[in-house]
C-alpha cells in the first residue's frame, strides 16, 4: 500500500498483485520479436511500483495545536507546532514546505515525542533550487500516529496592548481591563493558537525576515540559507536566547483543541531572566491580515486616587487633575493580599507599553470619558497617571511678600572725568531673597491630595525638615529654598525644581509662606572699562 498525506486529505492507492494469466501472455509475446518493448514496458511497471513503496514522500499533517510566542521588541516569533504523523516500518520521507510566509528555514527545528527508541530521524534535506520546502528522512520501527513538534522562528507577527478603564461615581475604584491585539502578517493561518507575549529587549544580530527571504540553495546571487553561510556562532546564540523561554515554560503547552471557547480566558504571568511572559490561556484562530483582540487581564476594584497638580512647567495657574493607580497586587480592608489568579490582579509583572483610557461611571450607570495616556513599560509598584483634565475647584493666588537684597560685595573705583574723580563701584557678589505667599482654597466636597511644583532660576538647595542640609549656610551659587515651615513632604525634583504636598479638607483655605535666596557670585562684566585710576 501507498500512502500519500496532501494537506488534511489522505489518499490511498493498492498495487494490484499480477495475474497468474500473465505468465502464458507473457509466453506468447516472447515469441513475438516485435512485441519486445511491450514486454519490457510490463516488466518495469511492477519493479518500479515496489521501489516507490519502500520510501513514500508525504507532506506534513495539519496542526493538533501551535503555540505563538511573540517577543515585540524585534520581529521575531517562535512557533510551536504539534502534530500527529503517521509513519509506517522502514524509511518514511515527510515534506514541510512554507510557501509565501516569513518563516527562516535555517530555524525549522523537527522533534519526536513519543516512541523515541523505535521512531529516529536520520537527516534533514533541502531540495535542490528551492527555499521554501525541507524534508525529514525518519526510520520507523512501527506503523501508526506518533505526536511530533515543528519549532521555528517567524517574522510578520506583532502586538500592542491597551487599556480600558472604569471609575466608581466617588472615584476611589477603578474596574481595569486590559486587552491586546496580534498582528499576523506573516502570510501563514495559525489556527487553534495559543498567544504568549513576551515583556523586554532583545537583540538580534540577523533580522528573521532577511533571512525567510533570501536565495535558495544553490543561487549565486547572494548568501545561501543554511548554519554554514549565516553567522552560525551569533545565530546559535541567538536561537538558545529564545529558546529558554520554550524549555523553561512549555510544560504549559499541550496538544488538541484545548478549552472550548465560550469557558473565560486565563492570563499565567511568568518572569524569565530580563523577560515577562504573558501567557493567555485558551486557544484562537491567528488570521493572516486580520487583527485579534484578546483579553490579557480584567482586575476589579483596583486603588484608585484623585491628585490635583499645578507646576511652572507649564502656566502654573490652575490644578490639573489626574487619576493614578498603581501596577501591585490588591489588598483587603486589613492589607492582605488577595488570593486571585494573574488574570484578576495586578503588581505580579510590569504592564506593557499601550494606551490607557479612563471612563467615569455615573449613577445611571451612563460612561463619561475622563482622559488617557500613552504608557511605556509600568514596572511592579510603579504607577500610571492619566490627565483628566483642568479643575478650576481648586484655585491659587501667589504673592512676592518682600525682597532683600544683602552681603553684597562690591570693588570701588575712581574715574576721572572732565577733571574730577568720580567714585564707582563693581557689585561683585550678592544674596537676593524673595518672600513668597500662597493662598489655595479648595472647593471640593471631598478631601483632595494636591501637589505644588515651582521652578527657580538656579542650582537648588533645599531645606524641608526642621534642620536645615549641611551645606544651607555655602557661599555657593544657587537657589536655596526654604520650605521647612510648611507640613507635609516635600523634595528636590531636578535642579531647578522642588514640589510640596497638601491634604485639603472639604471649602479649606489654607496659606503657605516660604522664601528663596539667590547667591549671586561674580556678577556681570567689570563697569571699569576703560581702567582709567586716579593719578599718582
Amino acid at each position: 500500500m501507498k500512502t500519500v498525506v496532501c494537506g488534511s486529505r489522505l489518499l490511498e492507492s493498492r498495487l494490484q498483485p499480477v495475474p497468474r494469466s500473465l505468465k502464458a501472455v507473457l509466453q506468447r509475446i516472447f515469441q513475438n520479436s516485435r512485441s519486445i518493448m511491450v514486454l519490457l514496458g510490463l516488466m518495469l511497471f511492477p519493479l518500479a511500483g515496489t521501489a516507490l513503496a519502500d520510501v513514500d514522500l508525504v507532506t506534513i499533517p495539519t496542526r493538533e495545536g501551535v503555540q505563538l510566542t511573540i517577543y515585540n521588541s524585534e520581529d521575531v516569533t517562535m512557533v510551536r507546532e504539534h502534530r500527529l504523523l503517521t509513519v509506517k516500518p522502514g524509511i518514511n520521507r515527510i515534506q514541510f514546505t512554507w510557501a509565501n510566509t516569513l518563516i527562516d528555514p535555517t530555524s525549522i527545528d523537527f522533534r519526536i515525542l513519543d516512541q523515541v527508541d523505535k521512531v529516529d530521524l536520520i537527516d534533514t534535506t533541502f531540495p535542490t533550487g528551492r527555499n521554501d520546502a525541507l524534508q525529514w528522512n525518519i526510520r520507523s520501527q512501527i506503523a501508526g500516529k506518533i505526536p511530533v513538534e515543528i519549532r521555528y522562528f517567524t517574522s510578520g507577527i506583532t502586538w500592542k496592548a491597551d487599556y480600558v478603564g472604569i471609575a466608581n461615581e466617588d472615584e476611589t475604584k477603578l474596574n481595569l481591563t486590559g486587552y491586546v491585539r496580534v498582528f499576523n502578517n506573516s502570510g501563514e493561518l495559525y489556527d487553534n493558537a495559543q498567544t504568549r507575549l513576551v515583556v523586554g529587549t532583545i537583540n538580534l544580530v540577523e533580522k528573521i525576515a532577511d533571512l525567510a527571504t533570501r536565495p535558495a540553495p544553490g543561487d549565486d546571487s547572494g548568501p545561501q540559507p543554511g548554519y554554514a553561510g549565516r553567522s552560525q556562532e551569533n545565530r546559535q546564540k541567538m536561537r538558545e536566547k529564545l529558546d529558554e523561554a520554550v524549555t523553561t515554560y512549555g510544560a504549559r503547552f499541550r496538544g488538541g483543541r484545548g478549552k472550548p471557547a465560550e469557558e473565560a480566558k486565563q492570563v499565567v504571568k511568568e518572569g524569565l531572566s530580563e523577560y515577562f511572559i504573558f501567557a493567555i490561556e485558551g486557544r484562537e484562530d491567528i488570521k493572516d491580515k486580520e487583527p485579534k483582540r484578546l483579553v490579557s487581564m480584567k482586575v476589579g476594584e483596583v486603588p484608585l486616587e484623585c491628585i490635583y497638580k499645578l507646576t511652572d512647567r507649564e502656566k502654573g495657574d490652575s490644578f490639573t487633575k489626574f487619576y493614578r493607580f498603581k501596577n501591585e497586587k490588591l489588598k483587603d480592608d486589613k492589607g492582605n493580599e488577595k488570593d486571585l489568579s494573574a488574570m484578576e490582579n495586578l503588581g505580579l509583572s510590569p504592564l506593557p507599553d499601550g494606551m490607557v483610557r479612563l471612563y467615569s461611571e455615573y449613577t445611571n450607570k451612563d460612561l463619561a470619558y475622563v482622559g488617557g495616556t500613552s504608557t511605556k513599560y509600568v514596572p511592579i509598584g510603579d504607577r500610571v497617571e492619566v490627565n483628566v483634565g483642568r479643575d478650576s475647584d481648586i484655585t491659587i493666588v501667589r504673592r512676592v511678600k518682600d525682597q532683600q537684597i544683602t552681603n553684597v560685595v562690591s570693588r570701588q573705583y575712581k574715574r576721572r572725568i572732565d577733571d574730577e574723580f568720580v567714585m564707582y563701584y563693581d557689585m561683585i557678589d550678592f544674596d537676593e531673597t524673595f518672600y513668597y505667599e500662597e493662598e489655595i482654597v479648595s472647593g471640593k466636597a471631598v478631601d483632595v491630595k494636591v501637589e505644588l511644583e515651582r521652578r527657580f532660576d538656579a542650582n537648588v538647595v533645599l531645606w524641608a525638615e526642621d534642620a536645615p542640609p549641611a551645606d544651607w549656610d555655602s557661599d555657593e551659587p544657587g537657589a536655596y529654598v526654604d520650605l521647612h515651615q510648611i507640613a507635609g513632604r516635600k523634595e528636590r525634583v531636578d535642579q531647578n525644581h522642588v514640589k510640596y504636598f497638601l491634604d485639603l479638607a472639604p471649602g479649606e483655605k489654607r496659606f503657605i509662606t516660604y522664601s528663596v535666596t539667590y547667591k549671586r557670585r561674580k556678577m556681570g562684566p567689570e563697569l571699569n572699562q576703560e581702567r582709567k585710576r586716579e593719578r599718582l
